[in-house]
This record gives C-alpha cells, structure tokens and sequence, in this order.
C-alpha cells in the first residue's frame, strides 16, 4: 500500500485534534475530487513498519483523540489489508483513541452486507473502526462549510453498534438542521484578485491612477500600484438566517 500524506495536528477531518493519514488509490474518480492525485494506487510513498510506527508515536501524544483514515479510497481491498496492522495496533496499545474512516462505500450495500460477511480483513478491520463516513462526494450535493463531510449526501455511522444491530445505525454530525430544508442560503463574496498597472499607459480621461504613499523616499520614483479588480462567486453555504 502506498500512502499520499500524513496530516498532524489535524483539527478537520474529525472531532478533536486528530491523526490524519491519507492513503492512496480510489476507483470512484468522484467529480471535482480535491485529492485526484490520490486515485493512483502507486502515488506517494510506501506505506512501512516504520510509517506504523510514526503514526503510533503521533497518537500517543495526550492531546490527540484519535486516528482518521481517508484516501484515495481506504476500503480498497488492498488497502484494507495495508491498513489492518496499522489500526489492530493502535487498538491494542491506544484503546482509548478513536478511528475515523472516510468511504465511497455505501456502509448497507456495499459495507455491512459485502465486506463484513465475506471478508474476513474487513471484518478484522471494521471491528477497530468508531466512525465511519460514507458515500461519494457528489458536487451537486456540495455545501462549503459542513462538518467533516464534503456534500450532504454523505453519512455519519456508529460502526461498533451497527455490527451489534446487523443495520446501520446513524448519528449526526450536528449541523444537519442548518440545510435540511434543502434551501441552503446562497451568499455572495468578492473575490480579488491583483494586476500590476502599467504607468506608461493612460486611463481615458487622460489621468494615471496613483497611490502617493507609495513613493521612494530618496530618488521619488513611483513604486508601480497594483490595480485591484473583483468577481461575483456564487457559493453554496450553510448559514443561519440572522433574522
């Protein structure tokens, strides 16, 4: 298995100040991914007994909560089984951190009835796991600013008690009735964005914009301003009314 980033402290993938490993490989190719990179099961760096153990070292830190794992696509196969040590270990010697999991996965479908009944890796793995979050991101379901997920789509699962139930067992990550009108508010910022003037060309009412601050005390030659220029975006985010 190969891995494309450790991320420590890491406050966002999660509750709590987290180890984040990032691991590589996905077959989803989910539309306007942020890790396209990752898709690659060959991207990065050889994931090591020695990765294990920086990672262990990491978590044993009083402050961290817990481990996350997200990719790529951490319930490949291959990765699953790259993974399983990694996660046994920090079970056995750390059992009061808590392992996230980010997956394309549907945890019915593909997860609780596919993996954990015919795999015996899965289920060695599904057993150290807390928190899973499932489903593709999917860009028409994007909101900017939600908790630990990318697109509303997305679940957070209680594994240990869905395996006890045999269903999935559903929790909330908290902001859920901030969108569940499905009419998120729609906000607008100003985007800037520089361009250096030239002063050897004049404005149409023959004038050249000056910023006279910007002058060099000793031989008085003007330092060339920045013009600044700005767009409407249009962004998708959750926001309460202040009403």
């Amino acid at each position: 298995m190969n891995y494309a980033d450790i991320k420590f402290p890491d406050i966002q993938d999660g509750e709590g100040i987290r180890v984040a490993l990032y691991v590589s490989g996905c077959h989803f190719h989910c539309k306007e991914c942020h890790n396209k990179e990752a898709w690659d099961f060959n991207f990065g760096k050889q994931f090591t007994n020695e990765t294990v153990e920086e990672i262990i070292n990491l978590l044993k830190k009083p402050y961290v909560q817990g481990l996350s794992l997200l990719g790529g696509e951490p319930l490949e196969p291959s990765n699953q089984e790259g993974l399983l040590p990694l996660v046994k270990r920090v079970k056995e010697e750390l059992p009061e951190k808590d392992i996230w999991c980010w997956t394309g996965y549907n945890f019915d479908t593909d997860i609780l009835n596919q993996m954990y009944t015919k795999s015996e890796i899965s289920k060695q793995l599904l057993q150290t796991i807390d928190i899973i979050v499932d489903g593709q991101f999917e860009i028409e379901h994007k909101v900017t600013d939600l908790a630990f997920r990318g697109s509303t789509n997305q679940r957070k699962i209680d594994v240990q008690k869905s395996l006890q139930k045999g269903e999935t067992v559903r929790l909330k990550f908290g902001d859920e009735n901030r969108y569940e009108t499905n009419q998120p508010k729609i906000m607008y910022f100003q985007e800037f964005k520089k361009i250096k003037k030239d002063l050897t060309k004049q404005d149409e009412n023959n004038t050249i914009s000056m910023n006279f601050n910007q002058i060099d005390p000793l031989n008085e030659n003007p330092i060339e301003p920045e013009r600044i220029t700005e767009r409407n975006v249009e962004e998708s985010i959750v926001a309460k009314s202040i009403d």
